[in-house]
């Protein structure tokens, strides 16, 4: 595992939480006069990539998608910095779990999730949503912004309630400086992929609302919508679009 640092600029770190394919993600703790104190996730990009142009500049990107979306369904950006020539972000800290491990639980017991739960978290993700692919730029035209990879993964859950949506990492968007990601190419988790990326077409917000649908019907039954032996049949069966009726199973 990476080392991690005992502090990044005014941050404190407090734990590792997780690695990702570019960056370490830690909680760290920001101080200030009279005691103030709040935690925060804190992305900081790994050593080895830190000298990678490309790679900073998809970690950059990531940071400023992130922090022109303003909305309570989406976790914000707080801030960005350098430390001995490594970049990193500390963002909003949902005191929480993720939608997956939610869904994990429930399939352990072998419990549905009460309705009342679905029509909260489905409709405030939506809303997050709708709010990203409804950005505009300075221009006051729209941006045409994607997340990607909308799976349960990437929905929070916070123990007072909140949801939020989060990782806009690979959204692909007009805010992006340079090419960003290439058409065509596969990003996101193949499961919830709609049919049109897993054929590597172009793919705009229906793209999205796609996967959250499979969410949906994920979070209703309690059972994965499409899964597999490999990802070629789990793309074969997206494409197919042969999907049980909630009720039968």
């Amino acid at each position: 595992m990476p080392q991690v640092p005992t502090k990044l600029g005014r941050y404190e770190i407090v734990k590792h939480l997780a690695n990702g394919g570019m960056a370490q993600v830690l909680i760290a703790r920001a101080t200030g006069i009279e005691g103030f104190e709040r935690h925060v996730v804190v992305k900081r990009i790994h050593q080895e990539h830190a000298a990678d142009p490309a790679f900073v500049k998809m970690f950059l990107d990531e940071a400023r998608t992130a922090a022109a979306l303003h909305h309570n369904n989406i976790v914000q950006v707080h801030d960005i910095g350098k430390e001995n020539g490594e970049y990193f972000f500390a963002m909003e800290y949902v005191h929480g779990q993720d939608l997956r491990m939610l869904l994990k639980e429930a399939s352990r017991r072998k419990h549905k999730v009460p309705w009342e739960h679905v029509i909260t978290i489905m409709t405030s993700a939506a809303a997050g949503l709708h709010h990203a692919h409804e950005l505009r730029g300075s221009d006051r035209k729209p941006l045409g912004l994607v997340h990607r990879d909308v799976s349960p993964a990437n929905i929070l859950i916070g123990y007072d309630g909140t949801v939020k949506m989060v990782d806009f990492g690979i959204a692909k968007a007009a805010l992006r400086t340079g090419e960003g990601t290439r058409g065509g190419a596969l990003k996101g988790k193949i499961s919830y992929m709609a049919p049109e990326q897993c054929a590597g077409k172009p793919i705009d917000r229906r793209s999205d609302v796609y996967a959250l649908g499979v969410v949906l019907y994920e979070l209703s039954t309690v059972r994965r919508l499409f899964k597999g032996e490999n990802d070629f049949l789990t793309m074969s069966a997206i494409v197919a679009g042969d999907i049980p009726h909630p009720t039968q199973v």
